[in-house]
């Protein structure tokens, strides 16, 4: 089983970037990291109000089933989200347990359907940053 926890996609929701003439005051990403929340406490998970990361974007952190799972949005050219079990507290789990595996595939799913968001592929860590096109889905078995 390949488990590809990384996606690019792009999106129509606003812009949120935030810079002046010198700096940027706000990296962007906050309305796509409150929609894939929503999505994700549809599915059924508790999902707590974004945290700003500075130049990484975006961080929410997720309860399914009592388990944590972590996720981050980037803006870079296009946006670049991680889906990962939260590995910093007690109840971590492997990254192939079947909750984890469940959520990421449903989430997948849900990003195709709706239609905020386009170009939605899917990378392992290794493959993210290179010339591979991405797949359509997460979990390859």
């Amino acid at each position: 089983m390949r488990i590809r926890p990384w996606a690019t996609l792009t999106t129509d929701l606003p812009d949120d970037h935030i810079e002046d003439d010198h700096d940027i005051i706000q990296y962007g990403g906050k309305s796509v990291v409150k929609a894939i929340g929503e999505i994700l406490v549809r599915l059924g998970c508790e999902v707590e109000e974004p945290v700003y990361a500075d130049e990484h974007g975006w961080e929410i952190y997720i309860t399914v089933k009592k388990r944590r799972l972590w996720c981050q949005v980037t803006l870079i050219d296009k946006f670049l989200i991680l889906l990962k079990q939260n590995s910093w507290v007690a109840n971590a789990f492997h990254p192939r347990h079947p909750v984890y595996i469940e959520i990421l595939s449903r989430l997948a799913l849900e990003l195709d359907a709706d239609p905020r968001f386009h170009e939605v592929s899917w990378f392992t860590g290794a493959e993210v940053d290179t010339a591979f096109p991405g797949t359509e889905h997460p979990v390859e078995i």
